[in-house]
């Protein structure tokens, strides 16, 4: 079950067409209720801001995985495909809770005996703060402690909880740019007995084409466990209606010590 380059880059191509022939131009300020909405992907907190008391944003997305040909998370040349489902919810002012819920369609893990396995890997719950916010959406800041439940043992190889600390932030570099990204700290078991601490940082930049449209691109760095990984993130996000947006992409490992390579595709819903 391996990922080809080209069922990811070919519906990239022509989405952005498809949206791009009917979505309006850019006029004025682009940034209005009407522009995309942030949508965190799975494994990633960079939005800084939390959503408004009883509002709530429900996303799914569909994630396939290629393993680099060494060991990491799925093994030699393993590869996976999950469905992540989470539910933000504003709570208070600058408060909001998120839980999200892994589900591997297919997965091929190291105590599976070569075969695939499929069920529920982990639940991750989350509570995000804006410690800093400018009253103009200029730049914000937040907080954002999270617990990673492992809920199938055969597929997360673990039954100890995973903990750490996210600190995403956003900058409106205006014209229709933006900065956003994170930088946190994991505790994860490693085996059954020892822990492994990872630092991972996230820059993106998005540029909004339209008021439907949008691209972005990422780098990543995750240092911990073993050698220092690198990662480029390219995708579009696109709205649909005022509740209803999409997301497309790709992550391509970088260097020798690259963890492989996946492709997503992502709804989210305001409710």
């Amino acid at each position: 079950m391996r990922i080809s380059r080209w069922l990811i880059l070919f519906p990239s191509i022509f989405l952005l067409a498809l949206v791009g022939h009917t979505a309006e131009p850019i006029t004025g300020n682009p940034v209005s209720d009407d522009d995309p909405f942030e949508m965190d992907r799975p494994g990633e907190l960079e939005n800084p801001y939390a959503l408004a008391p009883g509002q709530a944003l429900l996303t799914n997305y569909v994630v396939a995985i290629n393993a680099a040909g060494r060991d990491d998370e799925f093994n030699t040349e393993a590869s996976a495909i999950f469905l992540d489902t989470a539910v933000r919810y504003g709570l208070f002012d600058r408060v909001e809770g998120i839980v999200a819920l892994d589900t591997f369609l297919k997965a091929n893990v190291p105590d599976s005996g070569g075969g695939s396995t499929e069920g529920l890997g982990y639940a991750t719950f989350t509570a995000k703060w804006t410690v800093l916010k400018d009253p103009q959406g200029e730049f914000g800041v937040g907080l954002a402690p999270f617990v990673r439940v492992p809920l199938d043992h055969g597929i997360t190889g673990s039954n100890r909880l995973a903990e750490g600390l996210s600190v995403p932030f956003a900058v409106d570099l205006e014209g229709g740019w933006d900065l956003q990204g994170s930088s946190s700290v994991a505790r994860t078991p490693t085996g059954e007995a020892s822990w492994s601490t990872e630092w991972e940082n996230q820059v993106e930049i998005e540029r909004a084409l339209t008021r439907r449209l949008s691209v972005y691109t990422e780098l990543e760095l995750q240092v911990g466990g073993d050698l220092p990984a690198w990662a480029a993130e390219f995708g579009i996000a696109c709205r649909f209606t005022r509740t209803l947006q999409g997301d497309l992409g790709t992550s391509l490992g970088l260097g020798r010590n690259a963890h492989g390579r996946q492709g997503y595709l992502g709804l989210g819903w305001r409710l």
